[in-house]
């Protein structure tokens, strides 16, 4: 009976968030436009690969929209007879996995000292937010020019730096969730009751920080891919052969008044993801907040 009750419950909490998201449409269209993306990201490559190194200089600058050719040009051609289309997907595995990395890291890595500060305070709470305070008083870009300028401009430098850079957000975020958390009842239960440090944070208050976690997550996931692209511009990203978004504009900004298109759409793409994720971020900042969440409430009960 127990375990019907709570499916039931689950079913139902489901159908809610589900018609919260269906009722708002720009939430809906940016979680579409977005799943799209990751699956372009996932298996886009390996059906492009021998379009993304072909060369052929004959269509170098290839004007896009146009049929004559094969429909991998249709988004034009570079300066050296490439695909558009074609690197577009590569850049786009290649800018989503380093943000999605760079993000996950950053979050965790943070979410955790971020716990532990507020948890024990102290000094140890002290020296982490110190630490906190050092990596945020340097810009984070000029930072990250300068460490991946003095080493190779790799991918897992470029993934270091870029997480390295985000941790202080989620630092300090977890730790004004658990100074807030740890005064509750069921927190002083469980220590009376002689629970470990380690299952307090992890299993009674780490849970109730990653959802705001994930919604600042969400949002920090279009400012780390325009970071990328603001190194792979200045050109201490990633390096050709491999291409990223960033890239492909840095590579487009010489071609501006014979080949628009070089630029244009690398950069509608980083501009519509980066819109998306701002737009589902708000979306997850209302739901799963309990006060703003009627919003949503009383549109579904409207709609029906």
């Amino acid at each position: 009976m127990q375990k019907i009750q709570r499916s039931k419950v689950s079913s139902n909490n489901f159908k809610k968030i589900l018609s919260m998201f269906l009722n708002d449409k720009l939430a809906f269209i940016s979680i579409i436009f977005l799943i799209l993306i990751i699956i372009i990201a996932v298996f886009g490559p390996s059906l492009t690969s021998a379009s993304f190194t072909k060369m052929n200089l004959r269509l170098r600058n290839l004007a896009p929209f146009s049929f004559e050719h094969d429909i991998m040009y249709f988004f034009g051609a570079d300066a050296l007879g490439r695909s558009m289309i074609a690197r577009l997907i590569v850049a786009t595995q290649n800018t989503m996995f380093i943000a999605a990395t760079a993000v996950f890291f950053s979050m965790t890595l943070g979410g955790i000292l971020g716990l532990v500060s507020g948890y024990f305070g102290g000094k140890i709470g002290n020296i982490i937010m110190r630490l906190a305070d050092i990596i945020m008083s340097f810009p984070s870009l000029l930072l990250a020019v300068i460490v991946l300028y003095m080493f190779d401009p790799s991918l897992l430098n470029l993934v270091i730096v870029l997480a390295f850079t985000r941790m202080p957000i989620y630092m300090r975020t977890a730790r004004a969730e658990v100074l807030e958390i740890r005064e509750r009842l069921f927190v002083s239960a469980a220590i009376s009751m002689g629970a470990s440090h380690f299952r307090i944070i992890f299993k009674h208050i780490a849970p109730l920080t990653i959802p705001t976690l994930i919604t600042i997550a969400t949002l920090d996931f279009a400012f780390v891919m325009l970071g990328e692209s603001a190194l792979s511009f200045l050109g201490v990203g990633i390096q050709p052969p491999e291409v990223t978004w960033g890239l492909m504009v840095a590579q487009g900004r010489n071609y501006l008044q014979i080949a628009w298109w070089l630029a244009f759409f690398p950069g509608l793409m980083i501009m519509l993801v980066a819109l998306s994720l701002n737009l589902l971020s708000s979306w997850l900042r209302i739901v799963l907040d309990p006060i703003q969440r009627w919003r949503l409430e009383d549109i579904g009960e409207k709609n029906e």
